[in-house]
């Protein structure tokens, strides 16, 4: 039996196109074979560790963040540390913003190290 990917229904094996939709199977293999390519799986890791593929990117994020909010070059470091670990392929933006944030917060405590320094000089 085929599954429909376009409406679900259920149709014989031999069926060209759904009886319902009249979705082609011809075309449905093509983008199963796609999607093959295009969808990125989660990283292997044991089970002790399945949780920390969610915690790394939420962390990524928290610290980028905070190195935005308390301009201290810790929370910068913490979040590319963070960063380089494994994560779920559906949070890697959610991470990926937070490295953004991570460099704003960056230059920021450079702004600010260098502007205590030249009261300090001048």
């Amino acid at each position: 039996m085929k599954k429909c990917l376009r409406c679900g229904h259920i149709n014989k094996d031999d069926a060209l196109e759904c009886e319902k939709c009249q979705f082609s199977f011809k075309e449905q293999a093509v983008l199963e074979e796609l999607k093959k390519y295009t969808t990125k799986e989660d990283p292997i890791v044991d089970e002790k560790n399945k949780s920390s593929l969610i915690d790394n990117p939420v962390l990524t994020f928290i610290f980028g963040i905070l190195s935005i909010m308390l301009p201290f070059f810790l929370f910068s470091f913490l979040t590319w540390y963070m960063k380089k670990k494994p994560s779920k392929t559906k949070l890697i933006p959610f991470r990926n913003i937070g490295n953004v944030f991570a460099y704003i917060g960056f230059v920021l405590s450079i702004i600010i190290v260098g502007y205590f320094i030249w009261n300090l000089i001048f």
